[in-house]
């Protein structure tokens, strides 16, 4: 069963409920005061009656002076002609009996069906019998008309009350019928605005189901259907980033093992190309030494880059213990390992004695990656800088070159594995492209983000914050 029928069967089953027991008390409670004020009503004319009858009765016995037999015939006669009286009187249907102490019935005009019920066991006390959609009330009272003692027996119709409730159940049965149906409309109607968010929402949750990610629900509402479609567009949202992650994270992985193998493809086809020579041919001393020194400089390529690779892989499975690090003990490095290199431009460090958070030999792997992709991008006697700033607890590193420069595409690509934006030259000075690689794993161990500005035959400026220590309080 659908939700809108759920919603439409459950209020029309409370409704029914609720209303069927207000009806049923108030139909109740109405027979019960009509039914009610009927034998009171009864109860006091057969009250008047009997004092009446028996007045009369009592007088007329008086004014008869003669046998008990002929007393009686006559005072039995004068009874029931007092009920005949009372009989067409009466604006009431009702029928009379009289019977004698022996319980023979010498007068009656109930119905024979009831007759049974003309009894002498009852005084002043009524009940109600039922037969044949009738309804009778039995009145029984004691008659003493002095020498005599006769019980009169006064049977009043009551069908009309219990016609009158019959009715008003019928009615009720009706009204419920007609305002059933109207309710049921009326709910229909109503079930199908108030689940229409439903339905989108159930129609945007299969076309993302069918790969089209960019869908959303857009509900406005402020009930819960519309905190529902507002979790579920922001699910929507999340899971279509964690896809594009996906995707972008499959075609890096791609292009990771393209430029992998080719990387990997040139110094081996070097490396075979000259193995196979000194092999096959008789070569002279010059050619032999030519021929090795070619598989040695390819080798030891394939050994930096191995050595590259299991860097990026540490960076990625090892939790890193950040510790305070004398950031001009680092530079001091720097300086001591560049002046053993025999590079063609200016190196400038600024003096810096300062306390950082880091990890030094992480710290020295980053800025001398940095510092040998900026003498790669740069020309023969162009300065290449380290600047340092400090500002709101955090120091700001950078380093600044006045190379070749970078376009907006390069910058962006700059930190994917093997991504060169001069591959002849990085190559040529024995580069893969995974520098920048290991500076951004390195950042991210730091908790920190690298800032890449690039211009074309300008220059590139790349920065990065550690958070500056108070060593000494420590």
């Amino acid at each position: 069963m659908k939700f809108a029928e759920k919603i439409i069967w459950s209020c029309l089953i409370i409704l029914s409920i609720l209303f069927s027991i207000g009806s049923s008390v108030l139909i109740y409670q109405n027979h019960h005061n009509l039914l009610q004020s009927t034998l009171k009503h009864n109860l006091s004319t057969h009250e008047i009656e009997v004092y009446s009858l028996e007045t009369r009765l009592f007088q007329d016995s008086l004014e008869y002076s003669m046998s008990f037999g002929q007393d009686q015939s006559k005072m039995m006669n004068k009874a029931i002609y007092y009920l005949e009286q009372f009989r067409y009187t009466s604006q009431t249907k009702k029928t009379y009996g009289l019977s004698l102490p022996d319980k023979s019935i010498f007068y009656s005009n109930i119905d024979n069906q009831f007759s049974q019920y003309i009894s002498v066991d009852y005084n002043q006390k009524y009940f109600i019998k039922h037969k044949d959609h009738q309804y009778k009330m039995f009145i029984t009272s004691k008659i003493n008309t002095g020498k005599d003692i006769y019980y009169l027996t006064s049977c009043y119709d009551m069908t009309s009350v219990y016609q009158d409730r019959d009715r008003q159940i019928i009615n009720f049965l009706i009204i419920s019928i007609i305002l059933y149906t109207v309710a049921y409309t009326i709910l229909r109607f109503l079930s199908s605005y108030l689940t229409q968010s439903i339905h989108k929402l159930n129609a945007v949750t299969k076309r993302i189901a069918n790969g089209d990610y960019s869908e959303r629900t857009c509900i406005k509402s402020d009930d819960e259907i519309g905190e529902l479609s507002k979790s579920f567009d922001e699910m929507a949202e999340m899971n279509e980033k964690k896809i594009h992650q996906l995707e972008e994270s499959v075609i890096q992985k791609e292009e990771f093992m393209g430029s992998f193998s080719h990387e990997v493809k040139t110094p081996m086809t070097t490396i075979l190309g000259f193995a196979d020579l000194l092999r096959t041919c008789d070569c002279d001393i010059k050619t032999r030494q030519k021929a090795a020194q070619y598989i040695y400089t390819e080798g030891k390529r394939l050994e930096k880059l191995s050595y590259t690779l299991m860097d990026l892989l540490s960076l990625s499975d090892q939790q890193i213990q950040l510790i305070p690090v004398n950031f001009q003990t680092i530079i001091k490095q720097l300086k001591e390992d560049y002046d053993k290199k025999d590079i063609n431009c200016l190196l400038k460090f600024d003096s810096c004695d300062q306390w950082v958070k880091s990890q030094p030999e992480l710290l020295f792997t980053l800025l001398r990656n940095l510092i040998d992709n900026a003498i790669k991008a740069s020309k023969e006697g162009q300065t290449i800088s380290l600047q340092t700033s400090v500002q709101d607890g955090y120091m700001k590193v950078s380093i600044i070159d006045e190379g070749i420069g970078m376009n907006e595409e390069d910058v962006q690509k700059a930190t994917e594995a093997f991504y060169m934006a001069d591959k002849s030259r990085s190559r040529s000075l024995g580069g893969a492209g995974l520098g920048l690689t290991i500076v951004k794993r390195i950042c991210e161990a730091h908790q920190t983000t690298l800032s890449i500005q690039s211009q074309l035959n300008v220059g590139t400026t790349i920065s990065f914050e550690l958070e500056v220590l108070d060593y000494e309080e420590e």
